[in-house]
């Protein structure tokens, strides 16, 4: 005998179905915070120091009982080629990719643009470092919501003191503009808190596609989670990551700012002629790219606020336009693995811009919907 259930979406995976197969045969049973130039010069004082189964044995009696889950994942992969000019490559085709799960080739069951509605948070730095810009930022984050396609939803978080959901989802996105003409800009930057709160929290149990749009310089003074553990719940959401970097801006008012401009002489004279104030903000580049590309996101640096509003309308325009490839992962999987995803475009490019992998039925970083005050580091 054997029974085939179909049982609702796991949270792991905005795409995923299960089935779950009951045997039962001869006696045998299956079942079943400051401004971040305050951080640069801390950090300068410092030193810049499928089948998926399982067997488990139940005993009744003398008759020995196994229960067996058969699990079959549909894995869906945000895709991004940019060409030798910079831009996204549109016209893309399906024989022109390979992809693999933990080195193993996986057949591409489906290629094609996503047109379907996405759930975007709107994850806003109010700290110091933004107070002049603010009118600027926040006219770009509009101009960004007015953009968004019919259907999608848009969710508004901001840090500084303290992280604020300021905004939850909705559909109306002339709502964005009133929220945010009410933030209070705060002194310092709660940055790998927000991160949490809007990988973890807010987007626990949403389905269907999902993006966090992040405006930050990735540095953070007022945090109670680590970096680390902000990056892993960003990654075991399964939303694409997009950061709107701050650096630009920020590395040039530090190189005026007198303490971190003596603090940087200094480590010059120590260790040579190295300018830790490039390889500072070199080094937060670095992390935001790479966090970035790892969900299937992009990092953006714009020369100055001016060009925000640019950037976010380039966001906007490549979420109606991404591609997505589909495969089924037939692998056996244990609860909170990670499983790598490599992708292989066969033509001349760029850049080839995915998601790089996913938890499978991860366990969340904190509890969720706790004070993000309660949290406490591992």
């Amino acid at each position: 005998m054997v029974e085939i259930h179909r049982c609702p979406s796991g949270a792991f995976l905005p795409f995923r179905f299960k089935l779950y197969a009951k045997m039962k045969l001869n006696g045998w049973a299956a079942m079943q915070r400051h401004s971040g130039l305050w951080v640069l010069s801390m950090v300068l004082l410092a030193g810049c120091p499928c089948l998926a189964a399982y067997l488990q044995s139940q005993g009744s009696q003398n008759i020995p009982t196994f229960s067996v889950s058969v699990s079959v994942d549909l894995i869906k992969v945000p895709i991004t080629v940019i060409g030798e000019n910079g831009a996204p490559v549109q016209d893309l085709q399906r024989n022109d990719f390979n992809i693999y799960e933990d080195g193993k080739r996986q057949q591409i069951r489906s290629f094609n643009v996503d047109a379907s509605p996405v759930s975007i948070i709107l994850l806003l730095d109010s700290s110091g470092t933004v107070e002049k810009e603010w009118k600027q930022i926040r006219a770009s984050a509009e101009g960004f919501a007015d953009a968004l396609a019919h259907g999608d939803r848009i969710s508004v978080i901001t840090f500084a003191d303290d992280v604020e959901k300021v905004l939850d989802w909705t559909p109306d996105t002339s709502q964005v503009r009133k929220v945010l003409k009410k933030v209070q800009l705060g002194m310092r930057t709660d940055l790998y808190d927000a991160m949490i709160e809007a990988a973890q929290d807010q987007l626990k149990g949403i389905d269907g596609r999902m993006a966090i749009i992040l405006l930050t310089d990735f540095l953070n003074n007022q945090s109670v989670v680590g970096y680390q553990d902000a990056v892993r719940a960003v990654i075991q959401s399964q939303a694409s990551l997009y950061i709107i970097s701050k650096t630009e801006m920020v590395r040039e008012a530090a190189r005026v700012q007198p303490h971190v401009v003596i603090l940087n002489d200094i480590y010059a004279k120590i260790f040579g002629d190295t300018n830790y104030i490039d390889e500072f903000f070199a080094k937060k580049e670095e992390q935001m790219s790479d966090l970035a590309e790892k969900t299937g996101g992009r990092c953006y640096f714009p020369a100055d606020y001016s060009q925000i509003h640019g950037v976010y309308q380039q966001v906007a325009k490549e979420l109606r336009n991404q591609y997505f490839l589909t495969y089924i992962s037939e692998q056996s999987k244990e609860i909170n693995s990670y499983h790598t995803i490599t992708v292989e475009y066969l033509q001349p490019s760029k850049r080839l811009i995915y998601r790089k992998g996913y938890y499978f039925k991860p366990d969340p970083i904190f509890e969720p919907h706790q004070p993000i005050r309660t949290y406490k580091k591992h």
